[in-house]
């Protein structure tokens, strides 16, 4: 007789069970939504406040301020800010290059 034939079928359905829950919460885990939208973001965005340089770093200018955040001074590049799930400079370039 094999190994598998020897166990119960109560015992399948419950590794079956805890499988399906298993990869259902990690599913979950790694399909978080962002807390800001791009465009939420872009909105409490003032480009007078931030400058961008030659080599594409971008500097926010003393007092600038997002939303209730305090971001003076700062040089950053793409990817390397993240504000509520949105990327600071690839924000800045869409909304504000053209400026």
């Amino acid at each position: 007789m094999l190994w598998y034939e020897l166990v119960p079928l109560s015992t399948y359905l419950i590794i079956g069970y805890l499988t399906v829950i298993a990869s259902t919460d990690v599913a979950r885990a790694q399909s978080k939504m962002p807390t800001a939208r791009p465009d939420m973001l872009a909105f409490k965005l003032k480009c007078q406040d931030f400058h961008k340089s030659s080599e594409g770093q971008w500097t926010s200018r003393p007092n600038t301020r997002i939303g209730k955040l305090d971001f003076s001074s700062h040089t950053f590049g793409v990817g390397e800010v993240d504000i509520g799930g949105t990327d600071l400079a690839t924000t800045l370039n869409q909304k504000c290059v053209a400026n």
